[in-house]
């Protein structure tokens, strides 16, 4: 919150909504200290956290973050520029702390850039920003937790908008989501099956939590992942016998 209030952007320019997800912890009285507005989710999920958000602001261009995010002080004003020349934008997600697995997550995330030789530009939840009216268009975010980012991603890509990756655009966020690397790469596997295969977005909002899911819980949730399930345990009651 402090690093949204040291911005280069003069303070009139923006404002600040948080909103809250049924915090029970003293969040909403911290964040009262800094923002504009502080309202209660409606919506479920992360997606829906963000629509609310949406909903809330009354500015032509809406920024989205994450609650675990710290800014440079030119973050703002690199989107105020990008957004005078493009309909949407997002950068690169620095961790703040950096290890092997946070390396390999990075890894991951910059191949995404290639997926612009076909015009299409993954926006990471935790920083992108567009025009409100680029945003209406899309039809803003599902009610969903996982994929959140990239099903508004494909839903710019749908209506042909413009949308830029600029690396000077960057944020710095937690490790947390590298600290479980392979649960957390099988769960993003899970979602992209369901998202493209099942079509079943119940799946996309009720799915185990990263912190604390198994691998074997990820399988389990996915047809064929049942099977292979069943022949390790077949295998490891072997093995003991």
């Amino acid at each position: 919150m402090r690093s949204l209030l040291s911005q280069s952007l003069g303070r009139e320019n923006y404002e600040i909504v948080v909103v809250d997800g049924g915090s029970d912890d003293g969040t909403i009285e911290i964040a009262e200290e800094y923002a504009d507005k502080v309202i209660v989710q409606i919506h479920p999920g992360i997606g829906g956290a963000r629509r609310d958000g949406a909903e809330a602001a009354s500015g032509g261009i809406l920024a989205f973050t994450d609650a675990d995010t710290d800014f440079p002080r030119g973050w703002l004003e690199v989107i105020s520029r990008n957004l005078e020349r493009h309909d949407a934008s997002t950068g690169p997600v620095i961790f703040q702390d950096k290890d092997l697995r946070t390396e390999i997550l990075t890894a991951v995330r910059s191949s995404y850039k290639l997926l612009k030789a076909f015009n299409f530009c993954y926006m990471i939840g935790s920083n992108m920003a567009m025009r409100r009216e680029t945003y209406r268009r899309t039809g803003g975010h599902r009610d969903i937790s996982l994929l959140d980012d990239y099903d508004l991603s494909v839903k710019l890509f749908k209506i042909g908008a413009d949308a830029v990756y600029d690396p000077k655009q960057a944020v710095y966020t937690s490790s947390r989501r590298a600290q479980k690397l392979l649960t957390y790469g099988v769960t993003v596997a899970y979602g992209h099956y369901n998202y493209t295969v099942t079509k079943d977005y119940d799946k996309l909002l009720y799915y185990p939590k990263v912190e604390k899911m198994t691998v074997k819980d990820v399988l389990n949730g996915i047809r064929w992942g049942r099977n292979v399930v069943s022949a390790v345990e077949t295998v490891q009651s072997t093995l003991k016998k």
